[in-house]
């Protein structure tokens, strides 16, 4: 016994070294010497930031023309103004201005400590802080908020890449989270610049607002903000929380900057345990083509941060009384228990909360509130990838608890890239036409779907929020899971309102307990004439009127015989799959 304890604790404490030197190596500490190149490139962008002129209100033809004017002249290139998707109407009353911002701060994780260089560098945030009297109240509505700001960030490009930033930076447009309603400015160091290049550190220029320039009253999850001509016809009042939330994270990053300092002030190990999660969490995300898993961006550090935060400081559930993680804890502890919390955890049925955030009670889908109380932070991630996380925190937690010698590796290196066959049962590939997957935008236009595609702020991403549905529908029947819809590779910038012809998916998924069964029951036709008409819409000629031995006449789809093998009855749920794709998108 004395012996078995003996060599517990030193593979604990070999764990706990091996930790140390992994956040000896990946974490970034700013203001220190190793970064005093990107140090000093963030004061000159701060001060190029400051310097910007400022516009007159123009017409949008007239901002667009003035765009591509001023980047000819300052950097040779002509590019216009990012506009999101749906881009502004012709002839759109709209009267656009833009100014120096009003202060510029570096944010994320980066100041607190909490960075982490991986195989692909590391991200700083810059935040501009746009004038409050470039906008309106009621800029919340119809995207008119998100043009203003896409004008700002094609100035702010014109700034930096015609001045001595942009010899020492490639800068181009990027889109944050892959939504095509925030670009930002991003600045990558030109191979000429060897120790920025070096560190492989990516500068993003992030606008925002201040906390009472939006109504952010307005902004909860059931409001409808988009109300423009084209979509009059909808019928009926289509919630815009995406939308909504991206619109809130514009105002509330200083918010959140706050109070995850507050956090570190309160919890010593709090960076250690937030770097820790990045390094577990990028490598689930770092890998490339069919292993890139959790790949919308709406799922990452940053929330897996605010999560450890929530455990740590929420009553009832943090470091104070009540608390799931005491403050006192070490990074190695804090780790743990959040990994535990993710593995548990299902945030559509038990939302995550800070204070009441009464008005995010009926939202639907997954729940977590910022520490604000004003937005979900969850808005946007789909069930997929919450369900891929749980799964891969389900495995970290048991890698955790048990003692060998493997522990280090399969939770923070080589280990947490396994390959997607080892963690699927089925993982196909889809080449989908988006065009026939996504709402005409021309001529009759469905406005109610077109709005809910828009919602998801990319074509590419509403197309994957698509094919999901679909096929969770169809499997659940079989305890089926569609655990992941990746896109094969990320749309160029330039294509990303563009609905291409040829898209690449890969769909992700594990069996159920009923996945070889034979033939699954759908509605009878007389009774549930409705649900009978949805069944023959899903599963076409596949859909079959049978009599059941007990005189039902119900409507049913047959997938093989009672004499079929084992072997081919282990074929049913992929040629399920495969008949559902190519029915659906070609």
């Amino acid at each position: 016994m004395a012996l078995n304890e003996a060599s517990l604790l030193f593979k604990s404490n070999l764990f706990k070294l091996q930790i140390d030197e992994l956040l000896g190596e990946v974490a970034v500490a700013a203001n220190s010497k190793a970064t005093q190149d990107v140090d000093a490139a963030l004061q000159q962008i701060r001060t190029e930031l400051l310097a910007m002129e400022s516009t007159a209100e123009l017409t949008m033809d007239a901002a667009t023309n003035h765009v591509r004017k001023l980047s000819k002249a300052a950097t040779g290139q002509v590019f216009g103004i990012p506009f999101p998707d749906p881009a502004p109407a012709a002839g759109l009353a709209l009267r656009m201005a833009s100014a120096a911002p009003d202060a510029v701060n570096v944010v994320g994780s980066y100041p607190l400590g909490m960075a982490v260089r991986s195989a692909r560098g590391f991200t700083v945030d810059v935040l501009a802080q746009m004038p409050a009297r470039l906008f309106q109240e009621r800029d919340y509505l119809d995207y008119r908020y998100f043009y203003k700001r896409a004008l700002f960030v094609a100035l702010a490009r014109v700034r930096l890449q015609g001045s001595a930033v942009g010899e020492m930076f490639d800068v181009e447009f990027a889109l944050l989270r892959g939504d095509t309603r925030l670009p930002v400015v991003q600045l990558r160091p030109k191979r000429g610049a060897r120790r920025l290049a070096r560190l492989g550190c990516t500068i993003r220029i992030l606008p925002s607002v201040g906390g009472d320039v939006l109504a952010l009253r307005r902004l909860g999850p059931d409001s409808c903000n988009v109300r423009a001509a084209l979509y009059s016809a909808a019928q009926d009042s289509v919630a815009t929380p995406q939308y909504n939330a991206a619109l809130a994270g514009d105002a509330l990053q200083l918010t959140h900057l706050k109070y995850l300092h507050e956090t570190q002030a309160a919890c010593p190990a709090f960076a250690r345990a937030a770097a820790l999660l990045r390094v577990w969490l990028g490598q689930r995300t770092g890998a490339r083509g069919a292993q890139q898993l959790l790949d919308s961006g709406r799922l990452g550090g940053f929330v897996v941060t605010v999560v450890l935060a929530w455990l740590v400081r929420s009553p009832g559930s943090g470091g104070v009384a009540g608390a799931r993680l005491s403050g006192a804890m070490d990074a190695l502890q804090l780790f743990k228990g959040a990994v535990e919390f993710l593995a548990e955890r299902d945030f559509a049925a038990q939302p995550v909360r800070f204070g009441s955030a009464d008005a995010f009670g009926g939202a639907g889908g997954a729940v977590l509130v910022d520490p604000s109380g004003r937005t979900n932070l969850l808005a946007g991630v789909a069930p997929w990838e919450l369900l891929e996380l749980r799964m891969l925190a389900q495995q970290t937690a048991r890698d955790i608890s048990h003692h060998s010698d493997s522990r280090f590796a399969r939770v923070f290196l080589s280990g947490a890239l396994a390959d997607v066959a080892t963690r699927y049962d089925h993982v196909l590939r889809v080449e989908a036409d988006l065009g026939a997957l996504l709402a005409a935008r021309t001529g009759h236009v469905d406005a109610a779907r077109r709005l809910r595609e828009l919602e998801h702020g990319h074509p590419a991403a509403a197309a994957r929020a698509r094919i999901g549905e679909l096929l969770a529908r169809a499997l659940a029947p079989r305890h089926a899971r569609v655990v992941a819809v990746h896109a094969a590779a990320d749309a160029a910038f330039a294509e990303r309102t563009h609905v291409t012809r040829r898209h690449v998916f890969y769909v992700c998924v594990v069996a159920g307990a009923q996945a070889q069964r034979l033939v699954d029951l759908g509605p009878s036709p007389d009774a549930q004439p409705q649900d009978a008409a949805q069944f023959r819409a899903l599963w076409g000629a596949k859909a079959e009127l049978r009599r059941f031995r007990d005189g039902a006449i119900r409507l049913a789809t047959v997938w093989g015989a009672n004499a079929m093998p084992p072997e081919q009855r282990a074929l049913i749920l992929p040629r399920m799959l495969a008949f559902l794709l190519r029915r659906h998108f070609g």
